[in-house]
């Protein structure tokens, strides 16, 4: 069994999958609490700020533990395997965010509905456009997200491959003569 776990945690892509998996577990169990207890918008923005930094630091947290099992982890290792848990996690979160609004909570589609509408009636918007996009509003939250998260995930494992990288030996590629 460890050694199951060993290849498993060696292994780039089933290693991202499980760890995108629990990343994914930060923004569901935010968006869950959330949806149970409306906060005010500093109290929100508080909790979103702890959700990123969370959501970074584990992250981190993964990308530096996967260079651990490494003989060599480069830079471009590290971006790769920090892409591949954030993209996995967003695949996740996306599939979550489609359950939370068609199935879990079809609720809270009525609030933001009814929130746009007053927008669209006070900027004198076009109707159609917005009949559109509420037409197909569980859509657009899942899949939206889906691509904000992956170009933050890009961004963010670029920086952090900085830092979980390995340091490589300065004469580690010369050959002795």
């Amino acid at each position: 069994m460890t050694q199951i776990l060993k290849t498993m945690k060696s292994n780039l892509w089933s290693s991202a999958a499980v760890n995108g998996f629990l990343l994914s577990l930060v923004t569901i169990i935010i968006t869950l609490f959330l949806t149970a207890f409306p906060l005010g918008t500093v109290a929100g923005l508080l909790v979103g700020i702890g959700k990123l930094v969370a959501t970074v630091g584990l992250l981190y947290y993964f990308m530096k533990g996967f260079g651990e099992e490494q003989e060599r982890y480069t830079y471009n290792t590290a971006f790769t395997y920090g892409f591949l848990v954030s993209f996995c996690s967003n695949i996740v979160i996306s599939c979550y965010l489609w359950l939370h609004y068609t199935i879990i909570f079809p609720d809270s589609i009525e609030k933001t509905i009814q929130a746009t509408q007053q927008i669209v009636s006070q900027y004198n918007l076009d109707q159609t456009a917005m009949d559109m996009i509420m037409k197909n509003f569980p859509v657009l939250m899942s899949i939206g997200p889906l691509i904000v998260y992956s170009i933050l995930g890009l961004i963010f494992s670029a920086i952090l491959a900085s830092f979980a990288k390995k340091a490589e030996l300065p004469f580690e590629g010369e050959i002795e003569e």
